[in-house]
């Protein structure tokens, strides 16, 4: 009876707002009909407004809108919970200012002209309730300064609002110098960075791409969880942004593509937009896309992306959205073997504007815009093998269940797991830099001077180029680890016939140590692929750094003898380069000299390691 009376109630009166609800807290993809479906076991629910923000819903009787409130983060789509609230029409126009309210007050403060540039997971629409929010900061040319002045004013701007940003950690010296905060209205882990827009490019193409189907995102989200799930995907695995490519690829593939090659959407010269000398403009009319014949189900096409990459083959292809076909990795041993399209690669490894792609790594998936990056070099032949024997494992399960109309494949790919057999740990060498080498150092960035002096050691002296592939912060212990990836092609272990050589004798240890590496390289006729993390950890009470290096591919007795060969030269070659940076000691020389060749002896004998793990200093 009370909800018959309910009912008539909300059909008599159009102003009656107790049977309507306010929604908020879903994803910015979730369409109207994600609503309807969701709210269902509470009653026939319309949707009368909906934005990125919030909906409104109307039920057909006030108990149903009742019984949605109190289960108010409950309920959830593609992993969020839900919001629900009675409606209210103050409540409509007051959530956008109160949201705005703290960019307003933080805007006011940043320089004239700058811009905003949100990236990442969140504006691409694949990011869920605990995602980083990601923000580049575009500074006008006249303004722009070393991206490090940037991050600490930024990080002194934000601490005026304590009550707004909690957790402001500035790393100016890193790679790509940025700011980690924690946003208290929203509980949202925040980056901030000034150094490149690339990043926000890759979104905006993501962004575009995944809505020319309303298929895409949720199978995109499904596959991203699934990666997560089973631990292939983060920091220092598989990237979220890597995977996103992996699926854009797979959409672009024959007989009935969905997306188009990049390379087809950068026909007119007049969407170019140049970002460090890459072209990173796009046509983005969604319109204007060709149409697909393509009529699978979302489960259909998740089924296919596992078929797809089960057989990849990975160790001779590259995953190439730009020209969307895979391209063998032996084309880009040379330039002119290179397939049409790549002109402005071309020019800018000619010009030395970049490095040449990193393709022998396990797996090789292209940059559609910043070609020179090989955005899935983290990936370890290890990790590689045991992604695709989870691959393999849902491609079976597709296969068993699309005769079923996959009613237990989406399970079975989440909950159950493939058999994998425990392999030995890959061999790594770390050496403790003395710490009297530590405190001796002048700079108050000492850490800087040591990176410097490594940096000097691995690409000065022994000719091994290094790449940047993880930074991170323990908030705890305040311990900070740099990662990067090197390649070592010839045995430049064995020095000791080219060191013999009378026109090194009036060179100092960088000269001398670099000539060396080139002879061994030039004559040396044993051709080696090791593939290294080269790791750098920091604690600050007290002052402490520990070099490691760690197999990441390749042959693991020639990674032994280069890993005997960085413990025996590291403390030494480190103390040499440490001297014009470091403060005159009153000590006696042969003390000091007996000192650290006794330290030396035992560092060689106890840093000699062969470990699975990758805790160093945690």
């Amino acid at each position: 009876m009370e909800a018959a009376r309910a009912s008539q109630g909300c059909a008599r009166s159009a102003s009656d707002k107790s049977c309507t609800v306010h929604v908020s807290g879903y994803p910015k993809y979730t369409q109207p009909q994600d609503l309807t479906r969701t709210f269902l076991h509470f009653g026939n629910a319309k949707v009368d407004k909906m934005n990125q923000k919030f909906a409104t819903l109307t039920f057909s009787n006030s108990l149903e809108a009742k019984s949605a409130v109190l289960d108010s983060n409950k309920v959830a789509v593609y992993g969020s919970f839900l919001t629900v609230q009675p409606y209210s029409p103050q409540q409509a126009a007051e959530a956008p200012r109160q949201q705005n309210n703290n960019k307003r007050d933080f805007s006011r403060s940043k320089q004239k002209g700058s811009t905003a540039i949100p990236f990442g997971s969140i504006p691409t629409g694949l990011g869920i309730k605990t995602s980083d929010a990601d923000c580049f900061v575009k500074v006008p040319p006249q303004y722009r300064r070393p991206n490090a002045n940037f991050v600490n004013k930024t990080a002194r701007l934000l601490r005026q609002y304590p009550r707004i940003f909690a957790e402001i950690l500035p790393i100016p010296r890193a790679n790509t110098p940025i700011v980690k905060f924690f946003h208290i209205p929203t509980a949202t882990n925040c980056d901030v960075t000034f150094k490149t827009e690339l990043g926000a490019r890759n979104s905006s193409l993501i962004h575009f791409l995944l809505r020319a189907d309303p298929r895409l995102i949720p199978m995109a989200v499904l596959i991203k969880y699934w990666a997560k799930v089973h631990e292939m995907s983060g920091s220092g695995r598989l990237t979220n942004y890597a995977l996103t490519m992996l699926i854009i690829f797979y959409l672009q593939q024959p007989p009935n593509p969905i997306l188009p090659p990049i390379r087809w959407l950068q026909q007119d010269p007049n969407d170019d937009y140049i970002v460090d000398h890459w072209n990173t403009g796009f046509m983005n009319r969604l319109e204007s896309l060709p149409p697909t014949r393509n009529r699978s189900t979302i489960s259909e096409l998740i089924g296919g992306f596992f078929e797809y990459y089960s057989v990849f083959d990975f160790e001779k292809m590259i995953v190439c959205p730009y020209l969307g076909y895979p391209i063998q990795k032996d084309l880009f041993k040379d330039l002119d073997t290179l397939p049409e399209g790549f002109e402005r690669y071309k020019e800018n490894i000619r010009n030395l504007n970049t490095a040449a792609m990193r393709f022998t790594t396990s797996w090789c998936a292209q940059d559609p815009f910043e070609q020179c990056h090989n955005i899935a070099s983290p990936v370890s032949s290890r990790l590689a093998s045991n992604i695709k024997i989870y691959l393999k494992f849902a491609a079976e399960a597709y296969q068993r269940e699309k005769s079923n109309k996959c009613e237990m494949f989406l399970k079975s790919i989440l909950l159950d797991k493939p058999k994998i057999a425990k392999e030995k740990g890959h061999p790594e060498f770390r050496s403790n830099l003395f710490p009297k080498f530590i405190s001796s150092i002048v700079d108050p960035d000492w850490k800087s001077v040591v990176r410097s002096i490594i940096f000097i050691i691995f690409e000065t002296m022994l000719k091994i180029k290094l790449g940047k592939v993880e930074e991170k912060v323990n908030p705890d212990s305040k311990k900070e680890k740099e990662k990067y990836m090197g390649t070592v092609t010839k045995p430049i272990w064995k020095r000791k016939a080219a060191s013999k050589s009378h026109g090194l004798m009036h060179l100092d240890l960088q000269q001398k140590q670099a000539k060396i590496t080139e002879e061994v390289m030039n004559f040396e006729k044993e051709q080696i692929n090791i593939q290294f993390q080269l790791i750098l950890t920091y604690s600050h009470d007290p002052k402490r750094a520990v070099v490691a290096i760690k197999l990441n591919n390749g042959d693991i007795a020639a990674f032994k003898e280069f890993g005997k060969f960085f413990i025996s030269i590291l403390q030494s070659w480190f103390m040499q380069l440490l001297t014009p940076y470091a403060k005159s000691s009153t000590n006696d020389t042969a003390s000091k000299i007996a000192e650290t060749i006794k330290f030396l002896d035992s560092n060689h004998e106890s840093n000699n390691v062969d470990r699975d793990d990758d805790t160093l200093s945690e």
